[in-house]
């Protein structure tokens, strides 16, 4: 049966008809440490990586959801707090493999942004161990990016050059990876061919091109200060002083227990 998943993967990869579809799904399962300083802040959410032919799609399950229904033709409108209780992780990757590129957008406020890397981030060291996940016959790897040392298992029988986030450029998809402090374990929970390839494009017309750290430092602003951040917009909560206060008061011990990004360095 294996054999036979094998086969059909091979063969569909070299039968795909549009350039932004996508005919396979990797599900996987993160666990990050929010605060660097405690052990017990850990929390989990669900990434999805999309796979087409020489092309990719990754993003947590809520940043998913919300571009969904947001593309329906009667899109359905969420609350703010609805939508940040779906993710932490707002951006969406798209990896291109033909023009050796990387591309992550996001959307912070009223903010359309995205920045643009080449898609060789790691020198990966590839390692004799071997073992078995999910079925697979995955091989060990180790690299270094964005101030983190990482350890990869990746499956030559799953003939994709990618995995989650933005790791990529093993001889086959990536099933776990974590750093050595075991602060962001990503681990394959899924993988599966799409009965029909889906479109998963997305229109970066209204994007606003700029660099890594413009990026991460709107981004920062405005998980420092949201509040603020929509005041000026013109945005009126019709809150008391006093809950206004409050809600202030949450939201900067929010933020300061979350400092610790995957990427530590640029």
């Amino acid at each position: 049966m294996r054999k036979l998943i094998l086969v059909l993967l091979l063969f569909s990869l070299g039968n795909l008809q549009a350039q932004n579809s996508y005919s396979y799904k990797a599900s996987y399962r993160l666990e990050y440490q929010v605060d660097s300083t405690d052990r017990n802040s850990i929390k989990s959410e669900t990434g999805v990586l999309y796979l087409g032919e020489g092309h990719s799609r990754y993003s947590s399950l809520g940043q998913a959801v919300k571009d969904s229904l947001e593309n329906m033709i009667d899109p359905v409108m969420m609350r703010m707090d609805e939508y940040n209780q779906m993710t932490d992780f707002k951006y969406t990757i798209f990896k291109d493999y033909q023009d050796n590129e990387l591309i992550l957008a996001e959307k912070i406020f009223q903010y359309e942004l995205k920045y643009t890397q080449d898609l060789k981030i790691i020198d990966w060291e590839i390692q004799p161990e071997n073992k078995e996940i999910l079925g697979f016959s995955v091989q060990k790897a180790t690299g270094s990016f964005a101030g983190r040392n990482y350890v990869a298992w990746f499956a030559p029988e799953l003939p994709f050059l990618d995995g989650p986030y933005k790791f990529s450029g093993l001889p086959g998809l990536i099933v776990e990876i974590s750093d050595l402090k075991n602060q962001y374990h990503f681990r394959l929970t899924g993988f599966q061919e799409l009965k029909t390839p889906v479109n998963k494009s997305l229109n970066f017309d209204n994007y606003k091109t700029v660099s890594q750290q413009e990026l991460d430092q709107v981004r920062d602003d405005y998980n420092r200060d949201p509040i603020g951040t929509m005041q000026k917009a013109g945005i009126k909560f019709g809150w008391s002083e006093e809950d206004e206060a409050r809600q202030k008061k949450e939201l900067t011990s929010k933020y300061k227990k979350r400092n610790n990004p995957i990427e530590l360095q640029q």
